[in-house]
């Protein structure tokens, strides 16, 4: 049967020559100009190549000739020993993008042309989509792009590209290294892997007994998944966190990196231990762990330790960090978290770039976050988008605010702007569903108490009572809310003693 190669040059998700050529041609001002074979002889430093040749190459069905291969290896030796190797290479190929001869011969100038800037970055962002980049190229490249030293990592892209992609690469031999490169840190082999999947995917009447009987025997994900499945009370209907612990601990013991975080995580959240500084800082090595195994969660919890001293020290500095490093990798929570910090200083409008950000990726708080802003700057349509956007989330991830905010600006009164008519039944639905807010608390006791102004009944009554009682047994209750409370329900009642003539 023939094998089947994965395209490299497609949707930027590999490092290879062809998406290196793809970003040179989307970068170049005449398009036409900036054929496969052009680029490719600018890169080589030759006068013809077939384009044929060079179209397989680029897919990534042929390996690069040996002779290619050879041009670069005596580069990368005189690259070591002088820095200015690449500049012809890098002149040559400016001049494509710009159309015009490029005859700056020295890398200070090099490194301000905007145009190489951006296929940098565009590449740079490629190495972090590949799977196959290590860790270590990419820091590399990361530096280099910080420092704004483009022909040197233009240079160092290329070498990568050319002397270390593996080319082709074939769809079955794709997943077995994408599943070896996500292993690679831990200790659980693929064998374990393919016997949970197979489980999971045959999951029927004995499905928990098996598990059972799969972590028994050390699998790392079957001790993953029973731990989870105990935490949420799946088996005895109510969390049992110390099996859970037990679960997590034999699977963090084969370095999952997931179990990792959730054991700093609940040591955090009490769910075992006793919150003493000494759990905590048992909590920090295990995010650091997991961290280390490339769980993003855990770099933000490292975050949150930082800025809330558990465990280590109190270092606001470091937790932003921490935080820009997880948002960096669009971890939502850590795209809130900073927003949340820039509003506390003030600054709105990074606030505002961290919670659209978030928000952009579905996030439910950072959503009604938007929305807020919007329904500030009077753009109440939009508003309401992000409101009811940020109500498409799960139970356990939608922010209550959402319901909130919906009922307050545009059942209770109505809204012209949106066209939404007024509907008390269904603001004291919204209310109902955000009800352990002392705001929806307050709300449902003046729609109730206007009700009974017009309509004295018992029921109305003890409504009337219920939210009452709710809202004085509330931790957020204080004097000036109860004084708030008073004002409002006299003006209300003024409200409904005035008779209007006709």
């Amino acid at each position: 049967m023939k094998r089947k190669y994965i395209k490299l040059n497609d949707n930027y998700s590999h490092l290879s020559i062809g998406n290196i050529i793809n970003a040179i041609k989307d970068e170049s001002k005449n398009k036409s100009s900036a054929i496969q074979s052009e680029v490719f002889c600018a890169l080589f430093n030759l006068d013809y190549i077939n384009e044929s040749t060079v179209n397989n190459y680029c897919i990534g069905s042929r390996s690069i000739g040996n002779d290619y291969k050879q041009i670069y290896i005596n580069l990368k030796k005189k690259y070591k020993k002088d820095e200015n190797s690449f500049v012809n290479i890098i002149c040559n190929i400016l001049t494509i993008i710009n159309g015009s001869i490029y005859d700056l011969k020295n890398i200070e100038s090099i490194n301000t042309n905007s145009n190489l800037k951006n296929v940098c970055t565009k590449l740079y962002n490629v190495s972090k989509n590949d799977l196959y980049v290590p860790k270590e190229n990419i820091t590399k490249f990361r530096k280099l792009l910080k420092l704004e030293k483009y022909y040197h990592l233009f240079s160092e892209l290329l070498l990568y590209a050319i002397l270390d992609k593996k080319q082709p690469l074939y769809e079955n031999e794709q997943t077995q290294n994408m599943v070896e490169t996500i292993l690679q840190n831990t200790d659980i082999s693929v064998i374990d892997l393919q016997n949970f999947l197979i489980l999971e995917l045959n999951e029927g009447i004995n499905f928990s007994h098996s598990l059972r009987n799969l972590a028994n025997d050390g699998n790392a994900y079957a001790n993953y998944r029973l731990a989870v499945m105990e935490y949420r009370g799946e088996f005895s209907g109510c969390p049992r966190y110390d099996k859970a612990y037990e679960y997590f601990i034999a699977s963090a013991n084969n370095n999952h990196p997931s179990a990792c975080w959730m054991i700093g995580n609940m040591i955090i959240k009490g769910k075992i231990g006793s919150k003493k500084h000494t759990d905590f800082k048992e909590a920090i090595k295990y995010f650091e762990k997991a961290k280390s195994l490339g769980n993003v969660a855990a770099i933000n919890s490292l975050g949150l330790c930082y800025k809330k001293g558990l465990g280590v020290n109190k270092n606001l500095d470091k937790a932003l960090k921490l935080f820009k490093e997880a948002a960096n990798k669009n971890y939502v929570y850590a795209l809130n978290n900073l927003g949340i910090y820039y509003e506390s200083q003030n600054d709105y409008n990074n606030a505002y770039k961290f919670f659209i950000k978030s928000a952009n990726l579905n996030e439910s708080y950072a959503c009604n976050k938007i929305g807020e802003y919007k329904r500030k700057e009077n753009k109440k349509q939009e508003a309401l988008e992000y409101y009811k956007k940020a109500l498409e989330s799960s139970t356990t991830e939608k922010t209550i605010w959402a319901y909130y905010n919906i009922a307050k600006y545009y059942y209770l009164d109505g809204d012209l702007e949106t066209h939404t008519l007024k509907d008390i039944e269904k603001a004291i639905e919204y209310f109902e569903h955000s009800n352990t807010l002392i705001e929806s608390l307050e709300e449902l006791l003046y729609i109730y108490y206007e009700k009974y102004l017009n309509n004295k009944t018992n029921e109305i009554l003890n409504k009337i009572n219920h939210y009452k009682t709710r809202i004085e047994n509330h931790p957020q209750y204080n004097d000036k809310i109860k004084k708030s409370i008073e004002s409002k329900l006299e003006k209300l009642k003024q409200k409904n003693l005035i008779k209007i003539p006709f």
